[in-house]
């Protein structure tokens, strides 16, 4: 997400920031995240501040617009939808994007990201890690054992980025901590890579 946004701001050197409304699970949206909707689609936001810059303006809505119509074009009418773009006093780019499916998020992203069951995701051809049970009571579970919980849920991706679902937190990966039941951070440490692994119920 935050990559091919940033890929925007280099041709029109102004702010790209994601923010969440219209469903129960997206209030109170202050840094980067990622909400996983009980419905299947993906909601995507990207705050960040540049009121350094003096290239605020519109011509990054006239670009995301074009690449929205350039995708819809493909994959089909209404996979990515731009509600709201609003460019606040202080410089921020308010911009609510709203993906139909974790797949149209991958895709127009252009990044890893699998939202889903356990199953599921092994049929997709991923691999699991080792996970830690977030309650701190009984021992890791290593990949076998995912494969086990076949009808858990969990998210797939590799953006350091705030990660909100509809259920229970139950593991994550390393580099993951959770801040709440539904909510869990991936380390934001500038460079960092790899893939993080959320499961939940």
């Amino acid at each position: 997400m935050k990559r091919k946004i940033r890929g925007l701001l280099l041709v029109s050197m102004v702010l790209a920031a994601m923010f969440l409304s219209g469903c129960s699970n997206t209030g109170n949206i202050e840094r980067n995240t990622i909400v996983v909707k009980k419905d299947g689609s993906v909601l995507g936001a990207i705050i960040e501040d540049f009121s350094d810059s003096k290239y605020v303006s519109e011509e990054l809505k006239a670009m995301l617009e074009e690449e929205i119509a350039a995708y819809n074009a493909k994959a089909g009418e209404g996979r990515v939808t731009l509600e709201t773009y609003e460019v606040t006093e202080d410089k921020k780019v308010k911009v609510y994007l709203e993906y139909a499916s974790f797949e149209d998020y991958a895709g127009f992203n252009e990044e890893t990201f699998f939202a889903g069951t356990v199953s599921e995701a092994y049929e997709a051809g991923y691999e699991f890690v080792d996970m830690k049970n977030v309650s701190g009571e009984g021992a890791a579970m290593g990949k076998a054992d995912v494969l086990e919980k076949g009808s858990m849920k969990i998210v797939i991706f590799e953006e350091p980025v705030h990660v909100r679902v509809n259920g229970k937190i139950s593991y994550i990966s390393s580099g993951m901590t959770v801040e709440g039941k539904k909510e869990a951070v991936a380390d934001n440490e500038e460079g960092m890579t790899g893939t993080f692994y959320l499961m939940y119920e």
